[in-house]
Order: C-alpha cells, then structure tokens, then sequence
C-alpha cells in the first residue's frame, strides 16, 4: 500500500509541476517573447499559443487536482477532515479547483479573444489582460505551494 501512495503521490506532483511550470513559461518566456517580435507575427504566434494551450493545459489540471484527491483519500484525510492536515487539504482542494476554474472562465476565453484580435492597439490591450489573468493566477499557485509544504509537515 505505502508504494501505491508514493506512485499516486509522484503522479501528483508531476501533474502539479507540469502545469505550474506551464504557466510560468507563459508568463515569463512566452508572452514576452511574444510582445518583442513584429505584430504580424504576434498575431500569428499568439493565436496558435491560444489554441493549443487550453488543449494541453486544462487537462494536466484536471489530472492534478483528481489525483490530489485520491492521494488524500488513500491517506486517510477523510478521517482526518478536522486536524490541521484535513484543513489544510481542503484549502488546497478549493484553491485548486479555483485556479482551474480561473483558467477556464478568464484565461481561456482572454485568449481565445486574443485569437480574434487584430494587430495593433486592440491586440496590445489583449495581450496585456492575458497576461494579467496569467501572472494573477501565479498568485493563486504560490498560496497553493505554500499548503504542499505545509501537508507534508502535517500542519
């Protein structure tokens, strides 16, 4: 049993790193990238970005978050819903299930509106709220390492 929770714990991590490290490159490589080359390739590299993207991403949080779940129910949390570790499990749970719901009611649709823009100003101002719902969910990610660290100290 104690290698079926380190395999569905890996798994986890792996999941989490995967799209944690995701929206990182966005952030920090990509979306700069992105805004120093001539507008006809922005537009033209930010619409493929935007397709494949959510293609990728959205399933590897989904993944994430399910196996954080059945990581916690094969290590007995549910009996445990009241300690410190139960609490702090369910925070991660909620805020999981927010990032991901922040990605799919913000993130996707900002891209897929970055799709439809033109060049210019109006492509500019899209790209600039990509990456303002990008670098916020960073926010939301580091709150979420914070309560990793804190479950694995039992706290």
């Amino acid at each position: 049993m104690i290698w079926a929770l380190a395999v569905l714990q890996w798994l986890h991590v792996f999941f989490a790193i995967f799209w944690f490290g995701a929206v990182l490159t966005i952030d920090f490589l990509i979306l700069p990238t992105v805004q120093s080359v001539p507008p006809a390739v922005q537009q033209v590299f930010g619409r493929a970005l935007a397709d494949r993207a959510p293609k990728i991403i959205t399933p590897v949080a989904f993944i994430a978050i399910a196996l954080g779940i059945i990581r916690g129910i094969a290590g007995g949390v549910l009996g445990n819903l009241g300690s410190a570790y139960g609490l702090t499990w369910i925070a991660a749970l909620v805020l999981g299930i927010g990032l991901l719901t922040w990605g799919l009611v913000l993130i996707t649709p900002a891209a897929k509106k970055l799709q439809q823009s033109t060049t210019g100003p109006e492509f500019d101002a899209q790209l600039a709220r990509l990456k303002f719902f990008t670098i916020s969910e960073l926010g939301g990610f580091l709150l979420i390492l914070v309560f990793m660290i804190a479950m694995r100290f039992g706290y």
